[in-house]
């Protein structure tokens, strides 16, 4: 017999005898149990997770979220988090970072369905919840070395993988964690430092202001944004005069060199959207020095030549709501002859106990009486085809100050603009996106009509991280299609139960006049549009883009409807 066979001999020998009297099976031990306990939590998860990439499992049903779903799919994560195994933790960040993809090449209109339907975000941050109170032995080293801050190699880190741990690190329990989120700050590639620094603000506490200090002065735009943002969170709580909070000796050496500092990004940034995240983070502050600032950082805006965002509104009416005041908007003096008059005599109103009415004898009880929240914007993004096309910049007073020359596609400059957005408004601000080409989706819907999603670190991350980039051009634009479903849903007229929970502002970014849907005339769109906004009262702002672009149209289009048009060359 050949010798390779010879290893068979003993099971066909066993195949041709009687088999054995049974005998009696010893119950497990208890790690036994256990581990088959673990095996089918890890079986039942994978399982899920399957299911999951496939789109075969979706969090949307009849058009709202499945709340049961969502709950099932929490429950399953928690019974593999309380293991705390690296094991468990490496499958529970494989869900922390999943990105299900659409299979072939489709319009970012069936893209922006498909991502409703499997709503990754909230996938992501359960995941995240979950790995952040994992703690066991090699958990935080395993996720450190994903980051590759340690210089152990030459090989630089995923960068999918990379963004996932920073997301985990943020407001992660571990020291070490804390520490090398500081260290990724400063250490990591342009992109991921910026995640670092915006997982670091969200986070942020007096500790890590001298960091986030320095971080103000970073070349890239959205650490700047960042760092505004921390220092916002970081000191708000220890400063609130609302709340009682009157700090003194080295706490409040910091906070006035903190508003010095963002008093400086209001007066010299060249970037709207790092001023917009310094003045809101400055606001948030909720103490009397701030006002002056604002007004400084008003007169400034007001001064600039081009303003396409309305930052001096912004300015505007948060000096309104800080102040309770009621001032002629467009001139920065009215606001100096108050501060003037009555800035010395100034006291901020405490907040009022549950239950108990708020004091009549204080002129200024409204002083700080602040819904950043009241920010509600909706962004029409045109990815029609066109968007795909080649364009050299010559932009001044954009995020693309400095980069004349610069040759990109439109698509890639609207992604680009829109991140910094998203960077730059403040937490609690309420927004949502629709994009056309010929049809029109939005981000998040909910039963049909386009949900007012409060901006939190789980939005802004599914925004950064997914959907802006899941965006591809194609198909005509159906810009009417776009206004029509952002005018229907972005408040109705006072008697309407959703005025008070509409958007009161549109952006609509495009490269063009409308080519199909049900109307293409533009002076009949522009008729409609006046016509449908008159108890909305909705401001629209229109962005254009290149040199095939209809200004003619867009730009009483959107001074018909208080707002403003930019071209972007």
């Amino acid at each position: 017999m050949p010798a390779a066979r010879l290893h068979v001999l003993p099971a066909l020998l066993l195949l041709t005898l009687p088999l054995p009297a049974q005998k009696k099976t010893a119950p497990p031990t208890p790690q036994q149990a256990e581990d088959a306990v673990l095996l089918a939590d890890v079986q039942a998860f994978d399982l899920w997770l399957k299911d999951y990439k496939t789109g075969a499992f979706r969090l949307v049903k009849n058009g709202a979220v499945d709340e049961a779903a969502l709950q099932q799919v929490d429950e399953r994560m928690g019974k593999l988090a309380k293991w705390n195994v690296i094991g468990a933790a490496k499958m529970l960040f494989e869900a922390a970072s999943v990105e299900p993809v659409l299979p072939g090449a489709h319009a970012s209109t069936e893209v922006a369905d498909f991502h409703r339907e499997l709503q990754p975000w909230r996938v992501q941050a359960l995941a995240q919840k979950h790995l952040r109170t994992m703690t066991g032995p090699g958990i935080v080293d395993w996720l450190i070395d994903m980051l590759g801050t340690r210089g152990r190699g030459s090989r630089p880190p995923a960068p999918a993988a990379a963004a996932a741990v920073l997301r985990v690190f943020a407001g992660h329990p571990s020291v070490e964690a804390q520490l090398e989120l500081l260290h990724a700050c400063t250490s990591l590639p342009t992109e991921l430092r910026v995640k670092a620094v915006d997982a670091l603000s969200q986070g942020a506490s007096l500790d890590t202001v001298p960091s986030l200090l320095d971080l103000l002065r970073d070349v890239e735009p959205n650490v700047r944004i960042a760092a505004s943002n921390g220092l916002g969170h970081a000191l708000a709580p220890l400063v609130d005069e609302t709340a009682g909070k009157h700090p003194d000796g080295e706490l409040l050496k910091t906070r006035d060199l903190v508003i010095q500092r963002l008093k400086e990004l209001l007066l010299r940034e060249p970037i709207w959207q790092v001023r917009n995240a310094a003045a809101f983070a400055l606001a948030g502050l909720k103490c009397k020095p701030v006002v002056p600032a604002l007004i400084d950082g008003l007169k400034a805006e007001l001064a600039r030549k081009k303003d396409p965002w309305a930052m001096d509104m912004r300015l505007h009416r948060l000096l309104e709501g800080l102040t309770g005041q009621q001032v002629v908007p467009g001139d920065a003096r009215l606001w100096e002859e108050f501060w003037k008059a009555e800035g010395e005599r100034f006291t901020v109103a405490p907040k009022t106990a549950p239950g108990k009415p708020k004091p009549k004898s204080n002129k200024y009880q409204k002083f700080f009486d602040l819904e950043i929240e009241s920010d509600r914007v909706l962004f029409l993004v045109d990815f029609s085809g066109s968007m795909a096309e080649a364009v050299t910049l010559a932009a001044t007073g954009s995020t693309l100050a400095g980069k004349n020359g610069l040759t990109t596609t439109k698509a890639q400059l609207v992604v680009s603009e829109l991140k910094k957005i998203v960077m730059g408004l403040p937490s609690g601000a309420m927004l949502n996106f629709v994009v056309f080409s010929d049809e029109a989706r939005c981000w998040r819907e909910d039963r049909g009509r386009p949900a007012l999603v409060k901006l939190d670190d789980a939005a802004r991350d599914d925004l950064l991280g997914s959907f802006l980039d899941s965006l591809r051009p194609q198909g005509p634009t159906n810009l009417y299609a776009a206004l029509d479903k952002a005018i229907e849903f972005a408040g109705r007229g006072l008697h309407d139960k959703y005025y008070e929970a509409g958007f009161d502002t549109l952006y609509v970014i495009t490269d063009g006049a409308p080519s199909v849907g049900e109307v293409t005339d533009k002076d009949e769109i522009r008729r409609r549009v006046r016509d449908a906004n008159r108890l909305r009262k909705l401001t629209i702002h229109c962005i254009t883009f290149g040199d095939k672009n209809d200004t003619d149209f867009l730009r009483p289009l959107a001074e018909e409807n208080g707002g403003r048009h930019i071209h972007i060359e």
